[in-house]
């Protein structure tokens, strides 16, 4: 079995190819969704390689001004033994939710194909359906 993508205008995809029952066929499928999430991960990933390239940067200032922090005189130092730590400090990180999009049944086949899953694409009446996933019993139960 194997699919091929090729891209047309108007957010449109052909897909063509074999099925896991040797069936052949082609259709086009809108790839609106899927191409707005592939973009929005890959914007994220570029914001992230920006601040990482950005932290790189400055590292040597940062780590300069630690120093010279640390090297200044301090008029409150506090005996070591005058307190104890029942906790270190721990900062907080603010919750973010879960966010979750139900794909269309065209951003699922454009997926399955792009992660090379396409033994659940099967030729129904010329349209690409999607068999269901079949749960995997452990011999535990």
């Amino acid at each position: 079995m194997s699919f091929s993508t090729t891209r047309l205008v108007n957010n449109q995809v052909l897909v063509q190819g074999t099925d896991i029952f040797s069936v052949y066929g082609r259709t086009t499928l809108d790839s609106t969704q899927w191409d707005e999430i592939k973009a929005d991960g890959q914007y994220s990933e570029a914001i992230d390689a920006f601040d990482a390239a950005v932290k790189q940067f400055f590292a040597p200032l940062l780590e300069a001004a630690e120093a010279a922090q640390q090297a200044a005189p301090s008029m409150d130092t506090v005996d070591p033994i005058a307190y104890v730590v029942l906790n270190e400090e721990v900062e907080g990180v603010e919750a973010q939710p879960a966010q979750l999009i139900h794909l269309t049944n065209d951003s699922i086949v454009l997926r399955l194909i792009e992660q090379g899953e396409t033994d659940r694409l099967v030729w129904v009446d010329g349209t690409l359906e999607i068999l269901e996933l079949v749960p995997v019993l452990s011999d535990d139960n």
